[in-house]
């Protein structure tokens, strides 16, 4: 299931009748693998003390739900539901499961193969010349993106950096074994051109930046050599292109501006259902409701003042989910991230050395994922799944701990 994760949105067949298996196939086999477990699992049946993150995956999950059903358009909020629960089911799922190191290392080598198969994927676009339809314009050229089976290259930019630290860890560590690691390092070699084909300038600024500052966090002597290291590689290695993606020449005003405009109206949006929200996915729906002259700080568009489009979300997972789950959802969010980011730590100062290098890769990939979620909404696409199940993957290794100290 988790190596499949980056292929849920994958389209089968052309024309009218192009399908996406896996859109149902995994949230049924994860609900159905969640039921069995609970029934069948050893410890099942409620023996477990719930912790702070268990909490606040349910409360993401009930949050979620509340606001689509008030949702302006309640319909918009199936797909979306379906991927929250999916990944709460997931993480549920995995800490029924794991009941040894085996088990939590056969959750890693999951996010890793599904890693090699979202690099892979990209590879094969960059070389078929199968490419997005969101390219840009360097010095009068159209420089092609790739973005997997995601909807745009942000989506899969964010889904290769939240995994990559994970690759990092598998490859330097020799805690994991000689198999993990030959994993790890094809999944680097297969993310980090498919990162670099994609263009993803938050993504990749958001995986050294959340990299190095849960180093600098973890441990802070090592932050400044790697620090110092990532800079060298930044100027000797980078593409001239990639170079150029981040060049201010590059970045015309009109990004900068037309983010502004988008986070500008989730705060209108949020102002006229501050509680719950306009609903999961609703985004759109609360856009296009916006009055038709200037009340605040933006106005009913043609997009940017200038294109006659209805944008999908606010280009900011904060901002979009304040205005689609309110001041409610928001809440939510921050105690996931907060209890995640706490069993991260945890874990990150555990005696159990393959404890202790699963946490600090998972809480790299946190932290990356928080940076890029300020110019992207990566937690609400696939990239939850491997997210769930890797946050379980070390609270069940914690758990293995706190069981033989108790034993």
């Amino acid at each position: 299931m988790l190596a499949l994760s980056p292929l849920t949105n994958l389209a089968v067949g052309s024309g009218g009748g192009t399908v996406k298996p896996l859109q149902l196939a995994l949230p049924v086999v994860t609900l159905g693998s969640l039921a069995y477990t609970a029934l069948t699992a050893p410890g099942a049946g409620g023996r477990r003390r719930a912790s702070a993150l268990d909490l606040a995956v349910v409360m993401f999950v009930v949050v979620a739900a509340a606001s689509s059903l008030q949702a302006l358009e309640p319909e918009e909020s199936l797909k979306k539901m379906g991927l929250v629960v999916t990944a709460a089911a997931l993480y549920f799922t995995v800490l029924q499961v794991c009941r040894t190191r085996r088990d939590v290392l056969t959750v890693v080598a999951g996010a890793l193969t599904g890693l090699v198969i979202a690099g892979a994927q990209g590879i094969g676009q960059q070389v078929l010349g199968r490419f997005s339809e969101a390219g840009f314009v360097v010095d009068g050229t159209v420089v092609q993106r790739v973005q997997g089976s995601f909807g745009h290259p942000n989506q899969y930019g964010g889904y290769l950096a939240l995994l990559i630290p994970l690759a990092v860890a598998a490859v330097v560590s020799r805690r994991f074994g000689g198999r993990l690691r030959l994993l790890g390092a094809l999944a680097l070699a297969a993310a980090l051109p498919a990162l670099t084909f994609s263009y993803v300038r938050g993504a990749i600024a958001a995986l050294v930046l959340g990299s190095l500052v849960w180093l600098g966090v973890v441990r802070p002597r090592a932050a400044l050599a790697a620090g110092a290291a990532v800079a060298i590689v930044a100027v000797t290695v980078a593409p001239a292109t990639l170079t150029e993606r981040f060049s201010a020449e590059s970045r015309s005003g009109a990004d900068v501006s037309l983010r502004q405009d988008l986070w500008g109206a989730a705060i209108d949006i949020y102002s006229e259902r501050p509680i719950l929200g306009v609903g999961l996915n609703n985004f759109a729906e609360g856009y296009g409701r916006l009055p038709p002259v200037p009340r605040t700080a933006t106005q009913r568009r043609l997009l940017h003042q200038t294109q006659v489009l209805v944008p999908p979300h606010a280009a900011n997972l904060y901002l979009n989910v304040l205005a689609e789950e309110g001041i409610v959802g928001i809440l939510s969010l921050l105690a996931l991230g907060g209890a995640a980011i706490g069993l991260a730590y945890r874990g990150s100062r555990s005696p159990d050395g393959t404890g202790r290098v699963l946490a600090f890769a998972v809480g790299s990939g946190v932290l990356v994922l928080a940076f890029h979620s300020m110019l992207e909404v990566t937690l609400l696409t696939e990239a939850a799944l491997p997210l769930f199940a890797l946050l379980a993957a070390v609270a069940a290794m914690l758990a293995l701990e706190d069981a033989r100290e108790g034993a």
